[in-house]
């Protein structure tokens, strides 16, 4: 299907020489355009074709749909009035059975349109978050009375009192070094949740059990040891992480 005979005859309607066309076309697409005459000529005379992108600069420089550019005798596709055209020369048996098959196609293409991915759904919005401080799931961290920093952490952000930074990769693979976590101020946790803990001034996050007068802080990560402590040694919760 070549563009050439399409592209002469609109040409000529201008009353153009290939020259003035090149220029004029270098004229209102300098930065998509760098014609010469013997390129267009090349297209007239088939030798060379245009990229699709250059067509479509063509087919709106002429004012036209991309397929008049191209040559009626060689074009597979019809226009509006070349349909109607037909349609009008079937029989009414023949026309239903166009009629039917246009319908299907519709459908079709509608069902494959809705089936796209629509990929701005998968797109988490970010939420500001006030950071507290580190929860160490290594060594210990300082915790503040304020926030320290802003970190935007994308999709959900649950109702919470402060949000941390956990530095360390002893609770992976739950919580990896680095992520925000969330934490709802308690008095008391239940054996086998996860909090946050100040011990010596230094703030941890682990998982909790308590048998009889101890109390065990566990790292998920089987590499780091559990930290035992008994009545008379400080520990003071902060509160349970949100999961």
């Amino acid at each position: 299907m070549g563009i050439g005979e399409g592209l002469k005859k609109l040409r000529k309607n201008k009353n153009m020489t290939m020259e003035q066309l090149a220029t004029d076309l270098n004229n209102k697409y300098p930065d998509l355009m760098k014609l010469t005459k013997g390129k267009i000529s090349k297209w007239e005379n088939e030798k060379e074709e245009p990229r699709l992108s250059t067509a479509k600069i063509l087919a709106e420089y002429f004012n036209v749909k991309i397929n008049d550019l191209y040559s009626e005798s060689n074009t597979t596709y019809k226009d509006d009035n070349d349909i109607t055209s037909i349609y009008n020369k079937l029989t009414p048996p023949r026309q239903s059975n166009v009629l039917k098959y246009a319908t299907n196609q519709l459908e079709e293409q509608n069902n494959d349109s809705d089936n796209l991915v629509d990929f701005n759904s998968y797109i988490q919005e970010k939420s500001e978050v006030d950071i507290y401080g580190c929860a160490s799931a290594g060594i210990g961290e300082r915790l503040y009375n304020e926030p320290i920093s802003k970190e935007f952490v994308r999709g959900y952000v649950p109702a919470h009192d402060i949000a941390l930074k956990v530095n360390g990769d002893s609770m992976e693979p739950l919580f990896k070094n680095g992520q925000i976590i969330f934490i709802e101020k308690s008095h008391t946790i239940k054996d086998g949740q996860i909090g946050v803990f100040i011990i010596n001034g230094d703030a941890y996050v682990k998982k909790v059990y308590v048998e009889d007068n101890r109390l065990t802080l566990v790292s998920l990560n089987k590499k780091y040891k559990d930290l035992h402590f008994y009545d008379n040694e400080s520990v003071r919760l902060v509160g349970k992480v949100i999961l």
